[in-house]
């Protein structure tokens, strides 16, 4: 494959057509099932593609699909959080960049809406999904884990990252 030109990366939204390529990540349980926390695609797409969620396709050059995020805006308490529930790069794409971009250029978008802190689930299980996030000043809310482990949830790292405040 050749060089990825991380410029050639833009976001658009889900297409009906695109549905056949999720479908296709979302059998990938070997290589995918951490990002798509091993659930169907059928179980979830009602939930990925309504509001208050925004799910978009990651495009290579002029329509490639190289990968999904999925992410949801809150307002708590009068401050803007963002929740990254899903993010998956094809196994053909992965190691170029392509995540790494993506969640940059998300990040650029929260702090311009004033978003405080952004918030991410990881298993504890996926050391290499730890690290990624980590790289990208991410850390660990025992906090959060622990309201959530409140509610069921286990065996779930929730990574944050505080915003700065932009200067104006």
């Amino acid at each position: 494959m050749e060089e990825i030109n991380l410029y050639d990366i833009s976001f658009r939204s889900i297409k009906p057509p695109d549905m056949a390529q999720l479908e296709k990540w979302y059998a990938m349980t070997d290589e995918l099932g951490y990002a798509t926390g091993f659930q169907r695609l059928g179980d979830v797409r009602d939930k990925l593609l309504s509001y208050p969620r925004m799910s978009m396709m990651i495009i290579l050059g002029e329509d490639q699909a190289a990968g999904f995020v999925c992410y949801e805006m809150k307002n708590l308490n009068g401050k803007n959080v963002a929740w990254i529930h899903i993010l998956l790069v094809d196994p053909a794409f992965q190691n170029k960049g392509i995540g790494s971009w993506t969640v940059r250029k998300l990040l650029e978008w929260f702090e311009s809406m004033d978003t405080v802190a952004v918030v991410v689930s990881v298993s504890e299980q996926n050391p290499r999904g730890l690290k990624f996030w980590e790289n990208l000043g991410f850390a660990r809310s025992r906090a959060l884990e622990k309201i959530l482990y409140g509610f069921g949830t286990k065996g779930v790292a929730i990574m944050k990252k505080t915003m700065e405040k932009r200067r104006t």
